[in-house]
């Protein structure tokens, strides 16, 4: 058995990989590593909670003295959206009086501020709602400074972590976006708790939850899988374009543009699920074509053997953790599908033989597998003891998603249509934090405009050379692409720039794909290449304060707006 396995080890082995390669590679690597690293996140956070329940929902902070107190900060534990009446206790009348009935703290795992601007001894808060959970409180003066009250005693899981509150608050120190709904379910899968985010399968959740588990519940801990899934998805690009290309320079090229490219950055350094769908999609086409060259260097009349269906078997097991991850690794399958079987018809007359074999391996790697995987996705919402009801809360879950998705009514103002997204029209912004009276941190979700906008040029040069020279490497690139793009013409509920990612893994290699027809074709190719990457490179350090919420001057963010819609710092 360890012979078996290291034979099938021996066969995955990238062979088409130099020694250069792996330098070119390791390089990359580290450039991205250090750049998505930078400023992740906090490692700390409020950790201990404070939990309010109907009949214990009443919190008295008492000063001492009368203060003015200028406001409060929560920081809001997995319970979204609570309500607060704050109140101060006159001593003259011996009642209490209502400053604000209606206060509410609404992001999970992030500071919320409520203002308060009262001169009081007594401030009484009451939690409205069922249950709410509260991390730590921190009240401050009107000088910022911050002031425990006497009685902090009282409440000691509420004012046991005052260091952790930051001088500004950004995405630093809080969640961000849809963080507040993946890492926040990710912390219940945790901890055995109502599932919050239903709307996706759970895969992806659950490798979030084990940054969270390596590294605590901070801003680090939970975007931490998202980085290294960022870093990983890097040197699977780098290997789909040698694989492709068989030239080192043009992979280097590929990588490079990949490396800069902003959303694969963004998505790199954010608690969501679609930096995991994008590297299972990835490597599920890397394998199909692994599996196709094999295949194809094999004789037709040969017996399928292990080294042509280990790439196969890999191609199915990264599409079930796909489909688990996020439904659009649905359609990266169908598109698959489309490749496999234009592949398999191509080969029929020679290898007919051998369908049988294959339709039932098809049936084990690419159907049965994933329908395990995607149900055993579900197990961190049905509980790890109930087994028995996981069938059932597969398909109930599957059917509520559909709903949703189909039925959402919804409007958002940074959402934006398919057609939009590859010119970049409108933008996600993340996050906006004031840092100061001029300065801002914003995170803001786009693709590179020298990468994405030149990358359209290069999908009509890909399409042309597969239709008229019958290019099977441009077909394969551009039915790949389709896959990713075109079911997202058909989708009736908003949409966000950030679904177009998966489609962009492609147009990064159909531009390698004219990179490396440039590079073959004119002497002159490697050189204007060099200076290209240069420029995408550079186009990627002027938006990097605007898309990695590094501190900059609002005025500066400003003029980053190229187009009219762009709002990527406010």
């Amino acid at each position: 058995m360890k012979s078996k396995c290291k034979k099938l080890f021996a066969e995955m082995k990238p062979e088409f990989m130099t020694k250069k390669d792996w330098q070119c590679l390791g390089v990359l690597l580290l450039v991205f590593t250090c750049l998505v690293f930078f400023r992740l996140g906090s490692f700390k956070a409020p950790q201990t909670t404070y939990t309010t329940k109907t009949g214990e929902a009443d919190i008295v902070l008492d000063f001492g003295e009368y203060t003015d107190i200028a406001s409060f900060s929560i920081f809001l534990g997995n319970l979204n959206t609570r309500h607060l009446s704050l109140s101060a206790f006159n001593e003259v009348t011996g009642e209490w009086e209502i400053i604000n009935g209606d206060a509410t703290v609404e992001s999970v795992f992030d500071w919320n501020k409520v203002d308060v601007n009262y001169n009081l001894r007594y401030l009484g808060i009451v939690a409205t709602d069922d249950t709410a959970v509260f991390n730590e409180l921190v009240v401050q003066t009107p000088d910022g400074s911050i002031l425990e009250p006497v009685n902090a005693d009282s409440y000691p899981t509420l004012f046991d972590e005052q260091d952790t509150f930051p001088s500004a608050v950004t995405y630093m120190n809080g969640t961000m976006f849809d963080e507040v709904y993946h890492g926040r379910t990710a912390y219940e899968f945790i901890h055995h708790l109502t599932t919050y985010e239903t709307t996706h399968p759970h895969f992806g959740k659950i490798l979030i939850s084990l940054g969270i588990r390596l590294l605590g519940m901070t801003p680090f801990g939970w975007r931490f899988m998202s980085a290294l899934f960022g870093i990983l998805i890097t040197g699977i690009m780098y290997l789909f374009a040698k694989r492709l290309f068989r030239n080192t320079f043009t992979a280097t090229a590929v990588t490079t543009l990949f490396c800069f490219d902003c959303m694969h950055y963004n998505l790199s350094r954010i608690a969501t699920i679609d930096i995991f769908a994008a590297f299972f999609i990835l490597l599920m086409y890397y394998f199909m074509y692994e599996y196709i060259v094999r295949d194809n260097a094999a004789k037709p009349d040969r017996p399928l053997t292990e080294r042509i269906l280990v790439p196969l078997a890999l191609c199915g097991i990264t599409m079930a953790f796909g489909i688990a991850t996020k439904w659009t690794g649905i359609y990266a399958a169908a598109g698959l599908a489309l490749i496999f079987f234009i592949h398999v018809i191509c080969r029929f007359p020679g290898n007919k033989k051998q369908i049988p074999r294959l339709f039932g391996f098809c049936c084990i790697f690419f159907v049965l597998i994933p329908l395990v995987v995607y149900t055993l996705s579900f197990i961190p919402v049905v509980g790890y003891t109930e087994y028995k009801n996981l069938i059932d809360k597969a398909i109930q879950g599957s059917i509520s998603m559909f709903n949703y998705h189909s039925q959402l009514v919804a409007e958002h103002y940074y959402s934006s249509p398919f057609y939009e997204w590859p010119i970049i029209w409108m933008p996600l912004l993340d996050a906006n934090d004031a840092v100061t009276a001029t300065k801002v941190s914003a995170v803001s979700c786009m693709g590179n405009p020298a990468i994405w906008w030149v990358g359209i040029p290069c999908q009509v040069f890909v399409l042309v050379h597969g239709i008229l020279k019958k290019d099977k490497r441009a077909a394969f690139l551009f039915l790949a692409y389709l896959a990713q793009y075109v079911p997202w013409m058909s989708i009736s509920r908003i949409t966000f720039i950030y679904h177009y990612f998966p489609a962009i893994l492609f147009v990064i290699l159909m531009m390698g794909y004219t990179i490396n027809c440039i590079i073959h074709r004119f002497s002159w190719g490697k050189k204007a290449v060099t200076i290209y990457l240069a420029a995408a490179v550079i186009v990627f350090f002027l938006f990097f304060p605007v898309v990695s919420g590094f501190p900059i001057d609002r005025e500066l963010g400003m003029k980053l707006r190229w187009l009219k819609d762009w709002i990527l710092i406010l």
